[in-house]
């Protein structure tokens, strides 16, 4: 079933605290110190550095089971921000094969590319891969059929035993389209919007390096549905 509107209130209201958290100016920290959304947006439309590989993956908790490359990460992050054209649903698959590992057992690394593109070309419609992000939108796919059949809460999107990000990507845009429907989203949306163009995010949310009002929709969304997932997780509807 769906959520009541007291928890759909309560996910949506954690959801825009974590925006404003992460998408702070710049200079400020998050969480123990890691950089926020505006300092990434700022650094991958510039000069990237192994260093800053290195900072970024571990700030998006991508570091547990692999050794990176971080020189080759941050060519990887130059070359997809410099990329005349960007589809994600080609393109994330295809990094998720091939961003530059030093040791360790090569997988697919569909989180840590979708997260980089979505830093990378914040103009694009990127939804980052993510196991309770994946929760919520099988969720949102059993509502949508009525609550009929198996919910495959537990299941990556996938396809013959691969990860199937242009599925999951689907899922997410029709998640988006049907939040666009909402009153209680959109009035969030749009609070977080004029707040960001008018400081709280600094000149980084400034149009000059190409951070569109979708971006800020993105990243509610996600926040959203991280929140769903883990309610998924802990106590199943």
């Amino acid at each position: 079933m769906p959520f009541s509107h007291d928890i759909r209130r309560m996910l949506l209201a954690r959801a825009e605290e974590d925006v404003r958290r992460w998408c702070c100016p710049r200079e400020e920290r998050v969480d123990r110190g890691r950089h926020p959304d505006t300092h990434w947006l700022a650094v991958f439309s510039g000069q990237v550095e192994a260093n800053d590989a290195r900072l970024f993956l571990s700030t998006f908790q991508l570091t547990q089971f692999v050794a990176w490359d971080r020189a080759g990460v941050a060519e990887a992050i130059k070359a997809i921000h410099a990329a005349e054209a960007f589809d994600p649903c080609v393109d994330i698959p295809q990094w998720a094969d091939t961003l530059p590992i030093s040791r360790g057992q090569r997988r697919q690394y569909s989180s840590a590319a979708s997260k980089i593109a979505t830093f990378a070309r914040p103009g694009d419609e990127i939804y980052i891969w993510d196991r309770l992000a994946s929760k919520a939108a099988r969720h949102r796919d059993w509502v949508r059929n009525g609550g009929v059949g198996a919910k495959y809460l537990g299941r990556l999107y996938d396809a013959d035993g691969r990860h199937d990000y242009p599925a999951f990507w689907r899922a997410c845009d029709q998640a988006r389209q049907e939040e666009r429907g909402k009153t209680d989203f959109q009035q969030v949306r749009d609070r977080l919007i004029a707040d960001f163009r008018h400081g709280a995010g600094g000149d980084v949310m400034a149009d000059q390096i190409g951070v569109p009002d979708s971006f800020i929709e993105r990243r509610l969304l996600d926040k959203l549905m991280f929140w769903e997932g883990t309610l998924l997780e802990s106590r199943p509807i």
